[in-house]
């Protein structure tokens, strides 16, 4: 996706925060985001695959999203990709931090 995209379409990139994880990936999975955004708005495969890519991506971000505000983890993961995404910092936060 062409990066000049990013600015003008947040939402359709998916919350990402890196991970460090323990488990081992053995297998891929390429349906994955299909039966996310199938679960989601209650579409099978066909309608899913014959939707505009932007409501597509659109979908796909609001079902992670609503998946991820379910359960505190989730939450916390959310936090941690937004913090991930942020260009700028947080210069009040910070201020706050080094008074302390």
């Amino acid at each position: 996706m062409d990066c000049r995209c990013e600015k003008f379409r947040p939402k359709l990139k998916t919350p990402y925060a890196p991970q460090n994880s323990e488990y081992k990936v053995f297998f891929e999975n390429n349906s994955s985001d299909l039966k996310i955004v199938s679960d989601y708005t209650l579409m099978n495969f066909m309608q899913i695959l014959e939707i505009n890519i932007f409501e597509y991506w659109g979908y796909l971000h609001d079902a992670v999203v609503w998946n991820c505000e379910k359960s505190q983890q989730g939450r916390d993961y959310l936090e941690s990709a937004y913090n991930h995404s942020r260009k700028e910092p947080d210069r009040k936060v910070l201020r706050e931090w080094q008074a302390k």
